[in-house]
């Protein structure tokens, strides 16, 4: 049988002072002399006075919003865009195939730059943009194969664009192509 072990004086005091620091850490640290309720009211006070923007650590949504296919976050302008993050993963969520495992689609913020590939075919002029050049380069891939057969011509390839101005491009030539 092993012999048990008292506890030493240094192991309460240590236990003590840990109590100490938590009870300290959870007391709160307030005005001593119930001026807490007026200085609540000069602050709102001050903050509807201030014509300066308050910065908020809540993040700013995008102003546009599209859905980008996995698996190359490729974005999908044929959809249209969507005012909100909220609207866009709502519309996701009532398509028939979605699976929050298995869907392509994915509602997510697009950052400047998107990666574009401009090209034509028989049928018009078409633009397709990534979220990263990978993913342009993986579909470039597909694009060149069709364009060797004669069936499309490369116009532009992976170049960097903006979000706003790739879209207006996609709805030129989608306008162009009705």
């Amino acid at each position: 049988m092993r012999p048990t072990t008292q506890p030493t004086v240094a192991t309460h005091l240590t236990a003590g002072l840990v109590a100490l620091v938590l009870v300290a850490a959870c007391t709160s640290s307030g005005p001593a002399d119930g001026r807490q309720g007026e200085d609540a009211q000069d602050a709102a006070q001050a903050m509807q006075v201030s014509d300066e923007p308050v910065e908020s650590d809540e993040p700013v949504e995008p102003t546009e919003v599209f859905i980008n296919l996995l698996p190359w976050a490729q974005v999908d302008f044929t959809r249209g865009v969507f005012p909100s993050l909220a609207d866009c993963n709502a519309f996701v969520r009532l398509l028939p195939n979605y699976s929050g495992y298995t869907t392509a689609e994915r509602c997510e913020p697009l950052e400047d730059p998107v990666y574009c590939t401009a090209w034509q075919d028989d049928e018009g002029a078409h633009l397709d943009c990534f979220k990263g050049v990978g993913g342009c380069e993986v579909e470039l891939k597909r694009h060149d194969l069709l364009a060797e057969s004669g069936a499309r011509t490369i116009a532009e390839r992976c170049e960097p664009s903006t979000l706003d101005e790739a879209w207006t491009r996609y709805q030129t030539a989608a306008n162009a192509g009705q």
